[in-house]
């Protein structure tokens, strides 16, 4: 092969490569609230700097049964849930090339004294920051946390506790987080982790649950927000 036919195939190849960079795209979506009340019409927006273009169509499955109740052209879509429970949202994108991407973020349904979402930052190396934010609905007499899975193959390093009392539960594979102090309605709690890659070549999928007591009741609630990277 002469090296004429070897310069033009390697200019060929960085073409290629950034046309498919230019191509890449990610599914991500921002309701109007994680804390929907029953048949409250919720907007659901797909975020459109994560897409660089146009031309996609949107399957939404507000139930995470595997079956989108609406598909469309539209970025923008509303839905009412029409009872209380804990709800699993998938959005697919797919662009004219019939490639796809997928987003998926949790949502509470109904009333609860304390709600949290769940954010998740991707950095430079492949590690991941994770943002826990506690919004307290009523007053919070008795404490509240959360326990936080740690999925397999990631490392975690505490970046910024916010107060709270954290445990990392190596045989549960798990984050214990809580605080001790009664909080007024309106207080927002926040706690911040890193997520490291260690041997996983998978992007993570979390699960966790918010907990408290007030009243001399305790409650019980699946963190909201991101549940995988866009």
């Amino acid at each position: 092969m002469n090296r004429l036919r070897i310069a033009t195939l390697a200019s060929f190849g960085m073409i290629l490569c950034a046309a498919v960079a230019v191509l890449a795209f990610d599914a991500d979506f921002d309701p109007s609230t994680y804390n929907p009340m029953a048949a409250e019409v919720v907007n659901f927006e797909v975020c459109q700097p994560c897409l660089g273009g146009t031309g996609f169509d949107f399957a939404w499955d507000f139930d995470g049964n595997g079956v989108a109740e609406t598909e469309t052209a539209d970025d923008l879509v509303t839905y009412a849930f029409a009872s209380e429970g804990y709800y699993e949202v998938v959005l697919t994108v797919e662009d004219a090339g019939g490639r796809t991407s997928v987003s998926r973020q949790g949502v509470f349904v109904g009333s609860t004294p304390a709600f949290a979402t769940r954010e998740l930052l991707p950095e430079d190396g492949g590690s991941i920051l994770v943002l826990i934010s506690v919004y307290c609905n009523e007053d919070i007499t008795g404490g509240i946390g959360f326990v936080e899975s740690m999925p397999q193959g990631w490392q975690l390093e505490t970046v910024d506790p916010g107060g709270a009392v954290t445990k990392p539960n190596s045989e549960l594979r798990q984050l214990e987080v809580g605080w001790m102090s009664a909080y007024d309605a309106g207080d927002v709690l926040t706690f911040t982790y890193r997520l490291h890659p260690a041997y996983s070549s998978s992007l993570p999928r979390l699960f966790g649950e918010l907990s408290g007591y007030t009243g001399g009741h305790r409650f019980l609630t699946g963190i909201t927000g991101h549940l995988t990277l866009p």
